[in-house]
C-alpha cells in the first residue's frame, strides 16, 4: 500500500483553496484519525525542538498520523524545519512522510498564499 493510500480523506488536498482561520502562531486540532498542526504565516518565534519532540511522541508512541500545515513563506519554513528536526532526532526507525503544496487564503483577502502540508505516518 502506498503512503498516499494511507492518508485519511479529510487530509487529501485537491484543487480547493483552504481558508486560513488560525489566530495563533501554532494551532493543534486532534481528531480520532489524526492530529493536525497548523503554523501561521505570521508566526513569531517557535520552539522547533519542543514541537518536534511532542510530534515524535504522537507518531512513535501513540502511533498517530500527524499532518503539519505551514501557511505562507514563514509557515512553510517552520513546517519543514519541524519535519527535519523530527527526522534527524530519530535513530531507531525512519519516518514516512508525504509532502503536498496548496493555496490558502485569509478571510479578508483574495490573494492566495502558497502553503505546504507534510503528513508524518507512523511506522508499521
Amino acid at each position: 500500500m502506498s503512503l498516499r493510500n494511507r492518508i485519511p480523506d479529510q487530509l487529501k488536498i485537491g484543487e480547493d483553496v483552504i481558508s486560513i482561520t488560525i489566530d495563533e502562531d501554532i494551532s493543534v486540532y486532534p481528531t480520532s484519525d489524526y492530529v493536525l498542526l497548523e503554523i501561521s504565516h505570521k508566526a513569531g518565534k517557535v520552539n522547533i525542538p519542543k514541537v518536534a519532540y511532542t510530534l515524535r511522541g504522537l507518531v512513535k508512541d501513540d502511533r498517530r498520523l500527524v499532518a503539519i500545515r505551514g501557511f505562507g513563506f514563514k509557515g512553510i519554513g517552520l513546517a519543514v524545519r519541524v519535519a527535519h528536526e523530527l527526522k534527524v532526532r530519530e535513530s531507531n526507525f525512519t519516518y514516512e512522510m508525504t509532502f503536498d503544496t496548496f493555496d490558502a487564503t485569509e478571510p479578508n483577502s483574495d490573494r492566495p498564499v502558497t502553503s505546504v502540508q507534510i503528513i508524518v505516518i507512523p511506522p508499521k
